[in-house]
């Protein structure tokens, strides 16, 4: 699996657990319009995708995502398997 995929597959998964039950998760959804997250969900789920594959996403880009491609594209910005470092276990 590239890094890319790696990413999309790991943003769609996190964006699935936040979606309203029974709702398919595609790269043309609308983060806050289209899956109903509020600001601070989006922030909250960006830090489960961070922590996830270990990686680091600046606030100020993540102020400008509007759609789970952007996210997308975002999180495959930042992402190296190479150099990932996942963090495991509870979080707030």
């Amino acid at each position: 699996m590239s890094g890319r995929d790696r990413a999309e597959a790991e943003v769609l998964r996190v964006l699935g657990t936040a979606a309203p039950a029974g709702r398919t998760v595609t790269p043309d959804d609308r983060l806050l319009e289209d899956l109903g997250l509020a600001p601070a969900d989006v922030t909250r789920l960006a830090w489960d995708i961070e922590q996830a594959l270990g990686i680091d996403l600046p606030r100020d880009d993540l102020a400008s995502v509007f759609t789970v491609r952007s996210l997308i594209d975002l999180v495959d910005q930042h992402y190296d398997p190479a150099t990932a470092d996942p963090q495991h276990g509870w979080h707030m």
